[in-house]
């Protein structure tokens, strides 16, 4: 998956600021709703450059009951979480 796909996103936000992604929702390729579980948050990285403060996260995910690695983004300027890519390897 090489294109950005903003997703619907269940995160949480503990005491000191920081977000947790935990489920999210997205459209596939094919119009298809799919849902996912974040199992694993390997690193998360703040993103800062002109014009661009966001949070990357690399997470071992289960959509459905198939479990990959993948990279989400949160953009804190216009609050959206994106599926920047997925790795079906076996995990």
């Amino acid at each position: 998956m090489e294109r950005q796909i903003n997703v619907d996103m269940l995160a949480v936000c503990s005491a000191d600021g920081s977000l947790q992604p935990v489920r999210f929702r997205f459209e596939d390729e094919n119009h298809i709703v799919r849902m996912a579980r974040v199992l694993e948050i390997l690193s998360c990285q703040e993103i800062r450059y002109v014009n661009v403060e966001a949070y990357s996260y690399s997470c071992r995910a289960r959509i459905e009951e198939e479990e990959c690695l993948l990279n989400l983004r949160y953009s804190i300027r216009s609050h959206c979480w994106r599926l920047q890519q997925r790795n079906y390897a076996n995990v």
